[in-house]
Formats: structure tokens, C-alpha cells, sequence
């Protein structure tokens, strides 16, 4: 059941939200292409960051800006080649980020960095790299992550697989073009910043259009235990038609932890802090994913006159939540049991969800905004039964909405944004025309 899912789907995003450690959440071994829709915890699907694991100790932060140390290899002595820069996609699951490797050779000793451009994060030291005959390995030891790839004859790509966490995940890297004498970083039109929220910082990455012309502001919420990394299939393509904002809440990625309870009223009142102190003004359109679902409607209710608009990406729904507490799915009581064992951001949510469920059955929709929700079909982590229920209940609760609109991803698990892309880059974009006062195009 979708329960028992986002319990492992959360864990594991834990994991990939921070799995490379990066200022913009980066991720860790898991995947979250499971997460439940009712904002549990999934202990399987927790990036790596949150399920524990420590940041890059070379990482250190000025103001906004962050500085990185590159680590000196062990020479080689191969005849092969890999020296140049390398770019694959990690696929775990609900997150595919690019990555960019940079490897250089001098003095013969090779060295390296890592880029994630959809996270705005560049220059991730590798803490080692070798190649031997074909065999290349790097390591980054703060994150307790491993590659190990072959190169390929002509030494045009790398298949291999990188290691976190006791997970494994293929990664093939092809070589964008000749050897580079220095690391080159990968332009993105995103930027990590952090931002007070009232005593913590909170991880942001934000990029777009800019200006009266571009308003309203996109903001990202993710699901349970989730942040930027769930949005990297989309948010550089929203940035081509609006500003738009992704972020780690407090106690999860690379933001700090934050004041109790976790609860939808205290995760609103931090991000509406965080975004008038990065700058990022009013109206908003918000878009929530699973558990960010009640979290935007709650910050809508609580700032009506500032939203403009909601789109709701397979929402967790109160509803369902009470349906699966007269039915829980088997194997649920074990799943929570390993709730102590997850990293404290993750406990804390957990221990609020049951407000935060309360907070949205009684936040009320500004009126006249557009509202979209869509419904994913096709989470094979559910019965039959649940996945009925659940798209049943969001069915009822976007009836009540006037002038709420619907979509159905029939070809979708939970994590529509990584499955379905062109339909939530089409939702919000919708959204943002409306809210602009223009006519959406025809269906």
C-alpha cells in the first residue's frame, strides 16, 4: 500500500536528496519512485543525506556561495584514457539527475570533480580516482559513496554502478568531448542559496524568468522527507517561463533543522519567511507532490492574498489517510518500527503528520485561484483496492473545489513529475497563464 511505500520511499529520498551531499539537497542511495501519497515514511526510499549520512567535510559555505576542496589521486600509469569530461543521469527511481565528471591529469596524477546542474550544485570534490587497464573507481568517502565503471574500448563512455548505503544504482557516463586541461563547471540556470527562516537556514535553489513579466513565482513542495532533488526533472524547464523555487524544509537535505512540531502551519510560516528573505515576491503558484500536497493548501489558507494558484501532484488527501488507519497495509507496523532508526528530520515530519492532516481538512482554498490536481494510476506499490480509494478521495475533495480541474496520468506511478514530465510542466504552466490572466490553451 502507498502507506507502507512512503515509509521506505522517504528513507530512501533521505538518501537522494543527499546522496552526493549537495547544497541543493543532492541525493542518497534509494529510491523514491515509491513514495506513498498519504506522507508517511518510506525507510527504503530515503536519500542519503538524511538517512544519516554526513556532508562533504571539504564543503564550506560564504554567505551564499559555497567553496569546495579538490583532493590529489595516486598517479597512473595506464596507457587508457580518462582524462576529459564525462555527463550520465542517475535514475533512482521518482529522482533522474544529471551528472557531469571532470577529470584532469597533471603532473601525472589524476584528480576530480563532480557537477549535478539540475541542482545547481558544481565542483564536488572526489576524494580519489583511478583507472586500471579499464577499471575506473572513484570514491567520496563523506558520503560513503562509490563508482565503479569499465571503460569502453575506445574510451567514449563509462558503464558501471555507483554504491550508497547498501544500494546500487547504474550509472553510465559518455564523454562530452576532447580531454580538458582544467575542470570546467556546467552553466544552470538554477542557484543554491541559503536563507534565514528564523534562526535556521533553509536550502534553496531558485532560477527563471525574473521580473513583473514573469510573476507569479513557481514554488516546489516535495513529498514526505523530500525536497530539490524530487523536482529535477522539471524545475529547469520552468525556469524557462516563470521564477521558480525548490527547497530542503528544515531538518532535511542541507537545511538545518528546525523548531517542533514539523507540522503544515510550522513548514509554511518558514517558507513564506524564507522567500521574502531571498526576494522571491508574491503571488505564488504552488505545487505540492504527495504530503506537499496538504503542506501548499495549508500555506494557501494562511496566505490567501498571496497565492495565485495550486497545483497538486498525486496529493496525500486527509480522506485517504483515516481509509488507511481502519486499513492498514501488511507489514505497515514493521515499517514504522524503523521509523527510531531514520534520520531525525524524517522522525520529526512522521511524528506531525496527523497535524498536518488536521491543518489541511481545515484550510479553505482562496477563492477564485486555479486549482489543478493530478492523479497517478499506476503505483504498483498499492492494492487495487487502495489505489481505488485513493484516487476516489482525491476525486471528491477537487469536486468540491470550484472551477478545480483534474487530470488523470494513467501511464504514471506516484512520482508523476519523473514519469510524466510534459504533463506537470503543462499543468503548471497552465496554472501560471491563469494566474496571469491569460487563456489557457486548448485541451
Amino acid at each position: 500500500m502507498r502507506k507502507l511505500n512512503q515509509i521506505r520511499r522517504a528513507i530512501v529520498f533521505a538518501g537522494i536528496g543527499l546522496m552526493f551531499g549537495f547544497g541543493a539537497g543532492g541525493f542518497s542511495a534509494g529510491s523514491p519512485a515509491r513514495q506513498p501519497r498519504w506522507g508517511a515514511i518510506n525507510l527504503n526510499n530515503v536519500p542519503a543525506s538524511e538517512a544519516g549520512t554526513q556532508p562533504p567535510q571539504a564543503l564550506t559555505t560564504t554567505g551564499t556561495d559555497y567553496d569546495y576542496g579538490l583532493s590529489v589521486q595516486q598517479p597512473e600509469s595506464s596507457a587508457r584514457k580518462i582524462e576529459g569530461d564525462w555527463e550520465g543521469t542517475l535514475d533512482a527511481g521518482g529522482a533522474k539527475l544529471r551528472l557531469v565528471l571532470h577529470v584532469v591529469r597533471k603532473d601525472g596524477v589524476l584528480s576530480a570533480t563532480l557537477d549535478s546542474p539540475d541542482q545547481g550544485a558544481t565542483g564536488l570534490p572526489i576524494d580519489s580516482i583511478t583507472l586500471s587497464s579499464a577499471s575506473v573507481r572513484f570514491e567520496m568517502k563523506s558520503l560513503g559513496g562509490l563508482y565503479e565503471g569499465q571503460l569502453a574500448k575506445d574510451d567514449s563512455q563509462i558503464e558501471g554502478k555507483w554504491m550508497q548505503g547498501g544500494q546500487t544504482f547504474p550509472l553510465i557516463l559518455k564523454r562530452l568531448g576532447a580531454p580538458s586541461e582544467e575542470t570546467g563547471a556546467v552553466e544552470s540556470p538554477l542557484k543554491l542559496h541559503k536563507v534565514n527562516a528564523g534562526g535556521h537556514s533553509l536550502n534553496l535553489l531558485i532560477g527563471g524568468q525574473r521580473g513583473v513579466e514573469a510573476t507569479p513565482a513557481v514554488i516546489l513542495e516535495g513529498g514526505f522527507g523530500t525536497g530539490i532533488a524530487s523536482w529535477s526533472t522539471v524545475q529547469r524547464e520552468i525556469a524557462k517561463f516563470a521564477q521558480v523555487v525548490s527547497y530542503d524544509r528544515a531538518g532535511l537535505g542541507q537545511s538545518d533543522p528546525g523548531p517542533k512540531p514539523r507540522d503544515a502551519k510550522q513548514i509554511a510560516t518558514e517558507l513564506h519567511l524564507a522567500l521574502q528573505k531571498a526576494g522571491i515576491k508574491p503571488p505564488y503558484v504552488l505545487v505540492g507532490h504527495s504530503l506537499g500536497g496538504p503542506l501548499v493548501r495549508v500555506f494557501a489558507s494562511m496566505y490567501p492574498t498571496e497565492v495565485a494558484g495550486l497545483v497538486l501532484v498525486d496529493p496525500a488527501q486527509e480522506a485517504f489517510h483515516v481509509w488507511t488507519k481502519t486499513n492498514p497495509p501488511p507489514g505497515f507496523k514493521e515499517e514504522v518500527a524503523k521509523i527510531s532508526k531514520a534520520p531525525q528530520g524524517l522522525r520529526d515530519e512522521y511524528e506531525a503528520v496527523d497535524a498536518t492532516y488536521e491543518q489541511a481538512r481545515a484550510a479553505r482554498v482562496p477563492a477564485g485561484i486555479p486549482v489543478t490536481l493530478l492523479t497517478a494510476m499506476q503505483d504498483v506499490g498499492m492494492p487495487a483496492e487502495a489505489r481505488r480509494v485513493a484516487a476516489e478521495k482525491q476525486k471528491e475533495w477537487i469536486e468540491k473545489v470550484p472551477g478545480g480541474k483534474r487530470i488523470v496520468a494513467e501511464k504514471s506511478g506516484h512520482f508523476i513529475q519523473a514519469q510524466e514530465p510534459a504533463l506537470v510542466l503543462e499543468a503548471i504552466k497552465q496554472v501560471v497563464e491563469q494566474a496571469r490572466g491569460k487563456k489557457p490553451p486548448a485541451p
